[in-house]
């Protein structure tokens, strides 16, 4: 791995599809911006190379506020944001919201999320596309799948005028034939490819993952290579070259760095590494939700068995306890009541990972559900 000095380390590019144009395969996640100076971050990040960036519902004026200060900035800024409906006349609203809140004229890849079945990219919605794109507010499209991924990147690539994707794959899912298939089809039909949830986190705790001998092995081995699991989960999605960009969220310097060093070391992944991290994966595979959403197809009261198990991972994962407390408790209470006590049964024996369905349903309400 290489260490950082003086020098300014400029992160790599890759190929955006069919559509022409490089961007830098890592990009800085638009929740990246919290309680550090989102300025320092968006300069550090041009100084490395990272020349994609990311809007979302949060992002606030970082990005207006960075263009006024640095005029033309923004023709060398590949921005990615999103519009939450398939219907074009509430798409074409936000838009321009989209357009008005950061004071651009135009947005690079535009996506609809989220989609979990390609059936609600009608007509219509390609329609309205194709007018945006003519009037020059956009210059791509495509959309985000957090669920059902590899249908959904099958069914794009059949469609013909998706532009990108950015879908929810890590180490973990490198493991899933039909996800990397479902990849290989869209990068041969010029589809542009952002990876999201790098990171691979499973529900179960933290403390209990530590203890695994193959965590142990993993951590002795990265620590003789210098460097960090997480790098490593990086540069195993960089392995795959149907990926574009990884969309990470870099809430600081160190984090930014330490990314930016992880992609700039485009070695293979080292064998003996490569196993054990199979291992490790295999280990916690029955606490990894890889999203497929059968489970709820086979529970009678209706739960929505995925959007909990979510839940646990960001709670579990990412530390994000508050905002998932709120998210639990606007379930529907009728449905709340009956997470602790639904047969879980016939969802456990479908479930390709072999969660244990039950047991976890019952921690996520003792965990989440606020009286």
């Amino acid at each position: 791995m290489m260490k950082n000095n003086n020098i300014d380390f400029i992160v790599p590019k890759r190929e955006f599809g069919n559509t022409g144009i490089q961007i830098s395969k890592l990009c800085l996640g638009g929740g990246s911006f919290g309680d550090t100076d989102s300025q320092i971050i968006l300069d550090e990040a041009l100084k490395h190379g990272v020349n994609c960036w990311e809007i979302v519902s949060f992002t606030g004026k970082v990005y207006c506020e960075y263009f006024k200060k640095n005029p033309g900035i923004r023709e060398n800024v590949f921005l990615s944001g999103k519009v939450y409906s398939t219907d074009p006349i509430v798409m074409q609203e936000q838009l321009n919201i989209l357009l008005k809140e950061n004071e651009i004229s135009f947005i690079d890849f535009l996506a609809i999320h989220i989609v979990d079945d390609t059936k609600v990219l009608t007509n219509d919605v390609r329609k309205w596309v194709e007018k945006v794109k003519k009037e020059k507010k956009i210059r791509f499209f495509g959309f985000c799948t957090h669920k059902n991924m590899d249908t959904c990147l099958n069914s794009a690539s059949k469609l013909g005028w998706i532009d990108g994707i950015q879908t929810f794959y890590n180490y973990r899912m490198q493991r899933i034939k039909s996800m990397e298939d479902a990849l290989q089809k869209c990068h041969e039909k010029g589809i542009g490819i952002f990876a999201v949830k790098s990171m691979g986190f499973s529900v179960q705790k933290k403390t209990e993952n530590q203890k695994l001998p193959s965590k142990e092995k993993l951590d002795s081995l990265l620590t003789a290579d210098h460097i960090s699991f997480e790098q490593l989960k990086l540069r195993a999605i960089w392995q795959n070259p149907f990926l574009t960009s990884i969309c990470s969220l870099m809430p600081n310097s160190a984090i930014l760095q330490s990314n930016v060093l992880a992609a700039m070391d485009e070695n293979p992944v080292k064998s003996e590494i490569v196993t054990v991290l199979a291992a490790y994966a295999n280990a916690t595979g029955k606490y990894f939700c890889r999203r497929c959403g059968i489970c709820e197809t086979a529970n009678t009261d209706r739960i929505p068995i995925f959007n909990i198990m979510e839940m646990l991972m960001y709670s579990r994962g990412y530390g994000i306890t508050d905002m998932v407390a709120r998210m639990f408790a606007r379930l529907p209470s009728q449905i709340q009541r009956k997470i602790a006590s639904s047969d879980y049964s016939g969802a456990e024996k479908i479930c390709p990972q072999k969660m244990p369905i039950t047991k976890l349903m019952k921690e996520a309400y003792l965990e989440l559900h606020k009286e």
